[in-house]
């Protein structure tokens, strides 16, 4: 929906602008000029769809397939993303569900909310939510906000993410707990932390490796950049539920490691 209306503005801008000047040795500037008038499309659709986000349930249908599609325009019209998916069967249908993944780009989240057909919201961190616009969506959409600052907005916030998982939203998160190190594909890092939301919630989890987005910062948007999305079987809450958050940790990091490597 959102690329079809880029796709739209962009095109039909460039046609009447050639059409209104009259000098077809322009067309390279109209397109480029063109490009931002399709932006602005889609910044106005998100705007236009606030008070739908705002009003409707987190797992409602319209906000999910919107939020999708919102997804689908930045991987391949703004960072030129190439995916490959593998294990796409191990993906539930409905169920208590929580997402984890390695995190090394900014272009991860709408990675996997292009790929994952599940309702999912995100956990963003703080200056993400704060951001005009975004920050709107991202709270209708159910986002679990990190902030780093205090422990008491966080834990305040995680009682709100349990209560959208346990309502069928599919909860993101990346227990690295941020970008630690952009140029390698592993995870250096876990946080036990970031299982709570599954164990309260007694939700299944789902391990995701994502390969190769450390290129994407180098190569958009001017080159395209493939990722490949490797979805691991699901773990379910009933099997792990007498284990500490620190062994399910252990569990999933190697897990989505053993799949990656670095290049």
């Amino acid at each position: 929906m959102v690329s079809a209306l880029f796709l739209i503005v962009w095109l039909s801008s460039t046609y009447f602008l050639t059409l209104w000047v009259g000098n077809y040795y322009l067309i390279p500037v109209w397109l480029i000029l063109a490009y931002f008038l399709g932006l602005l499309s889609v910044i106005l659709f998100l705007f236009v769809n606030l008070p739908i986000m705002k009003y409707t349930k987190v797992t409602n249908k319209y906000k999910v397939y919107a939020t999708r599609s919102v997804a689908i325009f930045m991987d391949h019209f703004v960072m030129r993303i190439r995916l490959t998916v593998e294990g796409l069967e191990n993906v539930p249908k409905d169920g208590k569900l929580t997402i984890y993944a390695n995190h090394k780009s900014y272009a991860d989240p709408f990675i996997l909310m292009e790929v994952i057909k599940f309702p999912m919201t995100v956990t963003p961190k703080m200056a993400v939510y704060k951001i005009p616009l975004i920050g709107l969506w991202l709270k209708y959409l159910g986002a679990f906000p990190i902030d780093r600052s205090s422990d008491r907005n966080t834990a305040r916030a995680m009682v709100d993410a349990i209560k959208v998982v346990k309502d069928g939203m599919g909860m993101l998160i990346f227990p690295e707990g941020g970008i630690k190190d952009r140029n390698a594909e592993k995870m250096v890092a876990m946080r036990a932390g970031a299982y709570r939301v599954a164990m309260k919630a007694g939700a299944d989890m789902l391990p995701i490796s994502l390969q190769n987005t450390t290129n994407i910062k180098y190569r958009a948007p001017f080159r395209s950049t493939h990722v490949k999305v490797v979805i691991h079987p699901i773990i379910r809450y009933e099997d792990v539920k007498n284990l500490a958050t620190a062994e399910i940790a252990d569990r999933i990091f190697h897990i989505i490691n053993d799949h990656l490597f670095d290049v």
